[in-house]
């Protein structure tokens, strides 16, 4: 964690300088635009449909000419401007998963027929001069007459009648067919499409001299052309539709076709057996989500630098193309007034303008062009020296609840739209006025829709004018229903604008763009190096559960210092929103604490052991054991024998470690009153802003957390020295492993030998001590006393092995446990006389360890690189199955398992909490007592852990401890 504040406080002074000169280089080192883009469904690379070759078409669609035959395909397709069909002669068939037709050549009847036709199909007679029907059937009636069946499947598109022997291209009988337009559908074909005839209004072109008119009754034979026969002008006008039923998301309308293949997240709910899932065209839709905040959040450089250079497209109804070319707002002006320019950043009186629409006014505007006129905008831009169309989004905001919320993600995009639609009114039954009178106009239509508000809204880099971010248009409709009340007199506003926000790349740019995802990879590598060194001190494979737990635990804590560094950041330079800040404080509130409460678990559960030193003042000859050497033959004592020393050292050590697993650097309570009085004596100058109150709240809680820090170090005793010289003074060494490969060693070896002595005994050790040449360290020619153990392998399994008596006692097995009767005395009861072995053994085992008196298990002793003590690793520890490494640990690491050595990430959760409570509640004493009563929860919960862990691992009764 110190290693990952550190380069936090890089990383900030990185961001300070890419603030002080950024904005110059970056201007002269950024190229003038972005590599160009592929043709996508949002960007178009323009091409003229004069630059189209012989055989190929131009797609309306993409701007762009398209072959008709595949490469490799030679084909007989011929284009015909905006698609392809078959030359005259050849019948069409429609293969499934094909874009394009087959062309089959005919094999006429008459003589004067060439006689090497190639065709399988029977020969059609020559259609009369003027025909008035085309046929469509399915493939299979034909291929049952043939002596050879095709292997084409699909539907055939005939010139002559297929019921007819005759030239006959003017009849169908509606018995078994449908009649749509001049074609002749055999019932099987709509089939599928029948589902359509759920959905109906009725609708028609209000023109006068029109006598066309198109109903949704008709929706199934347009999805029929362009689900299947893949006609263009079917599928622009089947996009037509769903704009005129308003974008219905009911599972029969016209749009349902394309939500299926352009929304992700609704391809289920909208598909038919009938209707192949591929890539619907034109687009319509933009998918939600992260890609429309991806979308609106693009920027694009103009070709123009002075203004929108915009470019439209208009569809009629029926699905053909009534114009493109430059787009001006007086195009979608509804006011008698001239329509805004588009020219950047012009003041807001000239971007605007709004007026009061008689009703007679917006009927006569529906008969104009209401039902017939589709607009889809586009942007010119430059990329690469090369000039593209990016076509525009469209907000709706009338169409969902969710297109009025300002989260982004929740919008539902479109791309196509129209100012006025309007539903006829049905009148064959009903009296009229006539229609020179101007109450007729009333009875035309039964209700109007019309675009009330209409904004067009960009995003201006201040530092670069050429780029603007996507212009996104954004449409409010209003419902009129003409009952017999209405009056051609009723005004209804309407209201046309450009807007536009200047963005500065500033500090808030500079931290969420810059140093957060700079922090947050950081983070990422921080963790994935710290489970690296956890797996080889586990000694367990990378691939497994627990390496991931780890892995997200690490990361968690990591994530929670970089949300606070990056919320201090936005608050000392003051820019942050409520919003942020709130979603940074409490994501890093939830994974700290996640975190903190493992971690401590995990260091309050260590295996912890108490080794005595004390040498008993009678002979123990007899005593020896294959584990004795010369030095510590005095260990191997039972429980209770003559020589036997008292045991107040062992049990004041042990109370003494749980005392120092508990204590702390700094006060919590101290700190909270501080900032009290620090936020009641400055906090009229925040003028009620919670951007500087809690940068105040902050600022002053780190403050003082420092100054105690400080003054702890500087004013006050080590606590960790002084344990270790506990320990010397008991003549006890304590050993620890957090892990099975990884742990800590405080060497309490008393250099006189003895610790269990009176007085006078003690004053004399104390006045040879000055003359004496030997150390209290684990060395002879050293005081160095803790260590970074990592021990051989083979200790932990030896370990289990020698407390494996006392755990059967524990569970109730009372077979084969008693190893060592010659020592025990009848009159002790049976389990105090199994610890009083397990103890004993475990002590004598690691007394001899620690003497080298083990011949298959040993260690060495050396220091840690610079770079093993700044990333806290060991690079070459030398460990095998019977050899371990003891580093020299002169900054007591061993405080890493005790609230000392945790201080930095408790004080993290206590700033990340305080500042939690603060955003909610807004009072600092309800903040600030909560703040300390958790610090004093935490405290007693880890000192009940330490307390029964110490009971457990040592073999002291848990009364003995404090």
């Amino acid at each position: 964690m110190c290693f990952l504040s550190i380069l936090v406080v890089v990383v900030v002074a990185c961001v300070t300088i890419l603030k002080d000169f950024g904005t110059c280089s970056l201007a002269g080192v950024m190229p003038p635009s972005s590599p160009a883009p592929a043709p996508t469904p949002h960007t178009f690379r323009f091409q003229k449909p004069l630059q189209c070759l012989k055989n190929e078409f131009y797609n309306l669609n993409y701007f762009d000419c398209v072959p008709c035959n595949e490469a490799g395909d030679p084909g007989k397709l011929q284009p015909d401007k905006f698609s392809c069909k078959c030359p005259a002669g050849h019948i069409s068939i429609y293969e499934r998963g094909k874009t394009w037709p087959t062309c089959d050549e005919i094999c006429s009847t008459s003589p004067d027929r060439t006689e090497n036709c190639t065709s399988v199909w029977l020969p059609q007679p020559k259609p009369a001069s003027y025909c008035s029907m085309q046929y469509l059937n399915a493939t299979s009636v034909f291929a049952s007459q043939l002596p050879i069946h095709p292997l084409i499947s699909g539907i055939i598109l005939t010139k002559t009648n297929p019921a007819s022997n005759s030239s006959d291209c003017q009849s169908c009988d509606q018995t078994y067919n449908f009649r749509y337009q001049d074609f002749c559908l055999a019932d099987a074909l709509l089939r599928p499409y029948l589902h359509y005839n759920a959905f109906w209004q009725a609708t028609t072109s209000p023109r006068t001299s029109s006598n066309r008119a198109t109903h949704f009754g008709d929706l199934k034979f347009v999805a029929f052309f362009c689900l299947t026969l893949r006609n263009d002008t079917a599928c622009q006008q089947l996009a037509n539709l769903c704009v005129l039923s308003h974008f219905s998301l009911e599972k029969h309308s016209p749009c349902s076709a394309f939500l299926l293949t352009q929304v992700s997240d609704v391809v289920m709910k909208y598909a038919h057996s009938g209707e192949q899932v591929r890539s619907l065209q034109p687009f319509l839709f933009y998918k939600k989500g992260k890609a429309t905040k991806d979308l609106l959040s693009k920027t694009l450089q103009l070709a123009d630098r002075h203004q929108l250079q915009l470019f439209s497209t208009t569809f009629g109804l029926d699905g053909g193309l009534k114009r493109w070319g430059p787009f001006t707002l007086d195009m979608v002006n509804l006011c008698q007034q001239p329509a805004p320019s588009l020219r950047l950043a012009q003041p807001q009186a000239e971007a605007e303008v709004s007026c009061q629409l008689p009703l007679e006014r917006i009927i006569d505007l529906a008969g104009q062009q209401a039902n017939d006129n589709y607009l889809t905008l586009f942007l010119n831009f430059s990329s690469n020296w090369q000039y593209l169309l990016h076509q525009l989004p469209v907000l709706i905001e009338t169409l969902t609840p969710e297109n009025q919320r300002p989260q982004q993600e929740e919008w539902q995009l479109v791309k196509r739209f129209q100012l006025i639609a309007g539903l006829l009114r049905d009148n064959r039954h009903h009296q009229t006025v006539p229609h020179y009178e101007d109450g007729h106009k009333l009875q035309v239509y039964r209700s109007l829709r019309y675009v009330e508000d209409l904004e067009l809204h960009y995003t201006l880099d201040g530092s670069h004018r050429d780029r603007v971010g996507l212009p996104l248009i954004r449409l409010r409709y209003r419902h009129i229903e003409l009952a017999g009340n209405a009056s051609l007199a009723q005004t209804y506003p309407f209201r046309m604008r450009v807007t536009y926000q200047k963005t500065e790349r500033g500090w808030k740019w500079l931290i969420l763009e810059v140093a957060l995802p700079l922090l947050l990879l950081l983070a990422f590598s921080a963790a994935a190096f710290r489970l690296q060194n956890l797996r080889r001190r586990r000694h367990a494979e990378l691939c497994q559960a627990s390496s991931l737990w780890e892995f997200l635990l690490q990361l968690a804590s990591n994530v929670a210092y970089t949300f606070l560094a990056t919320a201090l950041l936005l608050l000392a330079l003051h820019a942050s929103t409520p919003h942020l800040l709130k979603t940074l404080i409490y994501s890093g509130c939830v994974l700290q604490l996640m975190f903190l409460t493992v971690h401590l678990w995990r260091s309050s559960q260590l295996e912890l052991f108490l080794i005595d030193w004390e040498r008993p003042r009678s002979s123990c000859e007899g005593q020896r054991l294959n584990l004795d050497s010369s030095s510590l033959c005095s260990s191997v004592r039972t429980y209770v024998a003559e020589s036997s020393v008292s045991a107040w050292r062992i049990l004041f050590t042990a109370n003494a470690w749980i005392r120092l697993s508990v204590a702390q650097k700094y006060s919590t309570l101290g700190q909270v009153f501080t900032l009290v009085a620090v936020y009641q004596l400055f906090e009229r100058y925040t003028h009620g802003d919670v951007g500087l109150r809690c940068c105040l709240v902050s600022g002053s809680y780190i403050v003082s957390y420092l100054l105690q820090v400080m003054g702890h170090r500087l004013l006050t005793a080590n606590p960790l020295q002084k344990f270790i010289d506990l320990c010397s003074l008991a003549n006890i060494s304590l050993f620890s492993l957090l892990e099975p490969g990884f742990g800590y060693y405080i060497h309490g070896r008393s250099p006189h030998g003895f610790a269990d002595t009176d007085m006078s005994s003690m004053i004399l050790q104390l006045q040879k001590t000055q003359n004496m040449s030997g150390r209290r360290g684990l060395l002879m020619d050293s005081d160095k006393q803790a260590y970074i153990i990592l021990p051989p392998r083979n200790l932990h399994i030896y370990l289990e092995r020698l407390l494996l008596p006392f755990q059967r006692s524990v569970t109730g097995s009372l077979s084969q446990t008693l190893l060592y009767q010659k020592d025990i005395i009848p009159s002790i009861d049976g389990q105090i006389e199994r610890t009083s072995i397990a103890y004993a053994s475990v002590n004598r085992f690691f007394c001899a360890f620690i003497d080298h008196a083990i011949k298959d298990m040993d260690y060495i002793i050396k220091e840690k690189s610079v770079v093993e003590k700044l990333f806290n690793c060991e690079i070459d520890n030398y460990i095998t199955e019977n050899k371990g490494t003891f580093y020299i640990d002169d900054s007591l690491s061993f405080a890493r398992v005790l609230l000392l050595g945790n201080h930095v990430n408790i004080f993290v959760l206590e700033i990340l909490l305080l500042l939690s409570i603060f955003l909610m509640t807004s009072s600092l004493l309800i903040a600030g007592a909560l703040a300390c009563g958790f610090n004093m929860v935490l405290r007693h919960i880890f000192r009940l852990w330490v307390r029964r862990n110490v009971s457990r691992k040592t073999l002291i009764d848990e009364r003995f401890l404090l």
